[in-house]
């Protein structure tokens, strides 16, 4: 009996091994069911033929303390299988002696519910073997007994450790499926399609698995077991999608599912994650927001209002003309101007002295004799650039709150340059004194590690491993490791004030860091004074290689840019922008107030604006700006903002592009203008 009984329980132990490594070797995680160990090795004691049983008080066929100890660790081990019903280790066809065993025990497991996942700190459980000693010889004996694959053992010490882990992240995953809803989740998806996120874009792939799941739960089949499903997706799930109720982005989830205004909840958001100086890119508006600014736009009859183009000399009224050119006038008309000079006395002006005058003086007393008037391009009149912008149907009626549909932008409402305003959307501060960033992988996946260095007159380097300098403030505040693909990447050192830095030469430099494929090299800007000085270095940076991009001095208060120190470093001449020559003087087509100051209209801040000739914005500007918007538009400012900066403003020959200056803070600016009078030149400065 007892030689034919260990036959037999081999045959079964081999089937109990192939079973395992045919189904459940073969899933990503195994799981524990929550009962009695002792429940279930009684009944598979119990559930043996009386004649079986009945021997045991003789020899411990089956009432072995070896098998004991493996149900102790096994029974209860199931897979779930993607119906999501569980599976035991005994529910398959093994010998007739085992089979009426293993089926009370599979029906009695198929009762208890799934608490944890399964891990083990050996290799296999069990003892394949043992011999004993018996009538003075050696019997050899089997034993319940399985091997186990790698990605179920865990090692002693870590062991409870990722239990607990795992229960955690079942409870979090059941959590958020029961605290924010799916459409919070389609509105948080359209704000990172829309980049109107603070770095949004490392939520996307998250949100949409979470997207995916809650799909998925939503058609679950009434008979599924719950508790099943949430084990299982929830091993199976990365942990951003499973503790993402603990994130910031949790919090932004669950405001929107408590009915928070998606604004004020969208700012909690980025309290937590923005830098102070973070400015969102981007509008904050959903699908259903756009259809309800339709609906009123179509309603309002502005559809042909949204179509911008840039304004032309033939849109001026001569009624809100300052002043025009001669050569243009002709398409302005000419006649007020003939009255006006025959209504004042002339005078002749010297060239030998520049006279300074306040801007009213300047409109009374100058511009009603000049003929001839051309501005001085100081360099840092850059930020002052700005256009003229009209309906690109000119029957098209006024969206803002004055009664012309014609807008204006300033460049600096727009962008400064392309490398700061990604700079800008990283986080980084460029509103300081001196900025140094590089940019790279913006064209083919550059997957370089680059990274920007400045090295201090005192030979303190700031670098990503000593990002602040507490001497000088100096401040690596952007810092990108793993570019992505299709997204540019930056850096940006900074430095706010200028008094707090030592003097002295700054040497910025780019370090490739890790080398991994990229050959392109990257671009620079060093900026200071309003200043932005540009450079490229298209080549290949070997691994470690460092190249010294240029030196900036700091002395008596000033910054200068001393040299460029590598003579591959190509440096980009700004002194044309907007197709005008900085640094001289150019002539002024005409000058005239902003359009909510025209014909009768007053409303908000006042601007005078100077066209320039032959001057071409080649930016893609907004044709509008929520705060022009009239009453019936403001409930829709989120959908207009977003609007204005998608359309295209369509270009137009004889665009008026120039220079502006808000008239809100007298005395801020101080221009210089050549005004020409009876063929006779005179200087003036105008305090503006």
């Amino acid at each position: 009996m007892m030689e034919y009984s260990d036959f037999k329980f081999k045959k079964m132990q081999s089937q109990l091994q192939e079973y395992f490594d045919d189904y459940f070797s073969k899933e990503d995680f195994l799981f524990t069911l929550d009962c009695d160990i002792e429940d279930v090795w009684n009944l598979y004691l119990d559930s043996f033929p009386d004649e079986i049983k009945g021997i045991y008080h003789e020899k411990p066929w089956h009432d072995c303390q070896r098998c004991h100890l493996w149900f102790k660790t096994m029974a209860n081990v199931v897979m779930i299988d993607d119906d999501y019903k569980i599976r035991t280790l005994f529910d398959f066809k093994t010998i007739p002696e085992y089979q009426d065993v293993f089926r009370a025990l599979d029906e009695f497991l198929k009762t208890k519910r799934v608490e944890n996942l399964f891990l083990h700190d050996k290799h296999s459980v069990g003892v394949f073997r043992s011999f004993a000693e018996y009538d003075g010889g050696f019997d050899e004996n089997h034993h319940f007994y399985l091997d186990l694959p790698e990605k179920f053992y865990e090692d002693t010490e870590n062991l409870a450790s990722e239990l607990g882990d795992a229960l955690t992240q079942r409870q979090l995953f059941e959590d958020t499926l029961n605290l924010i809803s799916p459409d919070a989740v389609d509105t948080v998806l359209e704000l990172v399609h829309s980049n109107s996120l603070y770095r949004s874009i490392q939520w996307k792939d998250t949100l949409e698995g979470l997207k995916d799941v809650f799909e998925e739960f939503s058609q679950l089949d009434s008979n599924c077991d719950l508790n099943n499903w949430l084990w299982k997706k929830s091993a199976n799930l990365p942990r951003n999608i499973t503790h993402i109720k603990n994130t910031s982005m949790g919090t932004l989830l669950l405001d929107i599912t408590g009915g928070m205004d998606l604004e004020q909840a969208v700012t909690n958001y980025e309290k937590i994650t923005a830098p102070t100086n973070y400015q969102r890119p981007k509008a904050i508006y959903t699908a259903e927001m756009l259809e309800d600014a339709k609906s009123k736009i179509a309603e309002l009859g502005y559809m042909d209002s949204l179509e911008r183009r840039f304004a032309k000399l033939e849109d001026i009224s001569i009624n809100n003309v300052l002043f025009a050119n001669r050569d243009v006038r002709t398409t302005l008309g000419e006649g007020i101007f003939d009255k006006l000079r025959k209504n004042v006395s002339r005078k002749v002006y010297n060239f030998d002295e520049v006279s300074e005058i306040s801007l009213d003086e300047f409109i009374t007393n100058v511009l009603p004799h000049a003929q001839e008037i051309s501005l001085h391009m100081y360099p840092s009149l850059k930020n002052n650039f700005v256009s003229l912008i009209a309906p690109l149907n000119e029957d098209a009626p006024s969206m803002f709150q004055w009664d012309n549909p014609y807008s204006w932008t300033y460049e600096n409402n727009i962008t400064d340059s392309l490398m700061k305003e990604r700079v800008k959307e990283m986080g980084g501060d460029v509103d300081v004194d001196l900025r140094f960033s590089i940019q790279w992988n913006d064209g083919e996946w550059d997957r370089n590690d680059l990274d920007a260095h400045s090295t201090e007159p005192d030979g303190n380097e700031i670098f990503f491993s000593r990002m602040k300098s507490k001497r000088t403030g100096g401040w690596l505040d952007v810092d990108i490791i793993h570019p992505e693909k299709g997204k540019t990447s930056v850096e940006n050192i900074q430095y706010k004030h200028k008094e707090n830095m030592i003097e002295g030469e700054y040497l910025f430099r780019v370090h490739q860091y890790t080398y991994r494929g990229g050959d392109n090299g990257f671009k620079a800007e060093i900026e200071f004074d309003d200043t932005i000085f540009s450079f490229d270095y298209p080549y290949k940076l070997s691994n470690k290689e460092y190249v010294d991009v240029a030196k900036v001095e700091l002395k008596d208060g000033n910054f200068t840019l001393t040299s460029i120190c590598d003579n591959k470093v190509h440096y980009l001449d700004h002194a044309v922008h907007w197709n005008v020559a900085l640094g001289d003087f150019v002539p002024v087509s005409l000058i005239c107030y902003s359009p909510n100051f025209w014909n009768d209209n007053e409303f908000g801040n006042k601007h005078i604006f100077f066209m320039l000739k032959d001057c071409i914005n080649d930016t893609n500007p907004s044709g509008w700006f929520n705060e022009y918007l009239n009453n019936e538009l403001r409930p829709h400012r989120k959908v207009m903002e977003a609007m204005s900066s998608m359309m295209r403003v369509e270009d137009t020959e004889n665009q008026l592009s120039g220079v502006g200056f808000s008239l809100g803070k007298l005395g801020m600016n101080k221009i210089t203008v050549k005004v020409k009078t009876n063929n006779i030149q005179r200087i003036w400065n105008v305090i503006i």
